[in-house]
Parts: C-alpha cells; sequence; structure tokens
C-alpha cells in the first residue's frame, strides 16, 4: 500500500447476531456520523417491515473501517423481499430480527414500532412519522422502478405481479399506521 493511502476494510457484525438494539448500541457508539447511520438503518429496518423482507438479519448489515478513526454503516445489501414467492402466506411470514418484540409481521404495527422507539431511545412519533412517510412514497417510487426494469427488458408479468405485491403491502402498512395509534 502506498505511503499515506487510506485503508478501508468492510466487517460484518459479528454474531450470534445482536438485534436492532444492539445494533442501533453499536452505531452510537463507533459511528463517526451517528444522525445519518442510525436513520439509514432505521429506514433499512421499516424498509424492510414494508417490503416483507424476511432475510433482514443483523449480518446484512456491516460497518466501514478506515485506518482512522472512522466507522460508517456500509452501502446496504442483500434487501429483498419474500413476498414473489408462492406459497408463503404472508400471515406467517417472520422478519430476521425483532421489531418491539415480535417477528411475526401479521404481529407488528404501531405498539410495536413505539416499543422500538422507547427501546432504542429515539422519538416515537418521529420514527412513527418516518415509517408512515416511507410508506406512502412507496408505491410511487415502486412504479417508477418497475418501469425502469420494464425499458431494461425484465419480464414484465413478473414486474407487475411484484408491484401489485408490493404497493398492496406498502398500503396495508400505511393504513395500519393510520388507524393505530398503538396506545
Amino acid at each position: 500500500m502506498p505511503l499515506g493511502a487510506k485503508r478501508k476494510r468492510h466487517t460484518r457484525f459479528l454474531c450470534p447476531c445482536p438485534g436492532i438494539a444492539k445494533i442501533v448500541a453499536l452505531l452510537n457508539t463507533h459511528s463517526s456520523a451517528r444522525a445519518e447511520d442510525l436513520q439509514t438503518f432505521l429506514d433499512a429496518v421499516a424498509f424492510n417491515w414494508l417490503i416483507a423482507g424476511s432475510d433482514a438479519h443483523a449480518k446484512n448489515y456491516s460497518v466501514l473501517l478506515s485506518s482512522g478513526p472512522r466507522v460508517r454503516l456500509a452501502p446496504l445489501y442483500d434487501v429483498a423481499s419474500i413476498l414473489p414467492y408462492d406459497g408463503i402466506p404472508i400471515s406467517k411470514v417472520k422478519l430476521a430480527m425483532k421489531i418491539g418484540g415480535e417477528y411475526r409481521l401479521r404481529d407488528i404495527g404501531v405498539r410495536q414500532w413505539r416499543k422500538l422507539a422507547r427501546d432504542i431511545r429515539v422519538h416515537e412519533d418521529r420514527l412513527i412519522g418516518r415509517l408512515a412517510d416511507l410508506a406512502a412514497r412507496l408505491p410511487d417510487l415502486i412504479t417508477d422502478i418497475c418501469a425502469d426494469a420494464q425499458r431494461e427488458g425484465l419480464d414484465p408479468s413478473m414486474i407487475e405481479q411484484l408491484r401489485t405485491q408490493l404497493i398492496t403491502r406498502a398500503r396495508t402498512c400505511l393504513d395500519a399506521m393510520r388507524t393505530n395509534t398503538g396506545d
């Protein structure tokens, strides 16, 4: 390595797999951009709930280490929804990490998000507002992304099926956020 060159390492969180609260604590303690990395991580947790991303375990979140004191949340990877898989009822789907003490998608609502907010010491109403905002924006974003995918030549029937499922899931989550204060 040339003299003066900065070296970056990509390091995964260690197992046994920590939950959301432990990852938040790690970011709060070690990230050199705490607020940004914490928001990105919580957005990823929310996004995985919105899309039924059942494989978003702690090993899918990494940090970048530099030779100096900088530690940052790595770009997100391995983000996928279970929705396109036939024969898997959404009522049976579990997330890889608990939200407010629950794994099963059908059992996660405003109350669990408020509990998570308290557990990780973030403002409850801001977290709920952020969730509602992501859920409200998701249908338009999905539509735009699917249009791009079709222009790139991906199978339109598969893209449309996924788009429909993701939009339905986002609207279901948004309705739950609006109709249930969780108190």
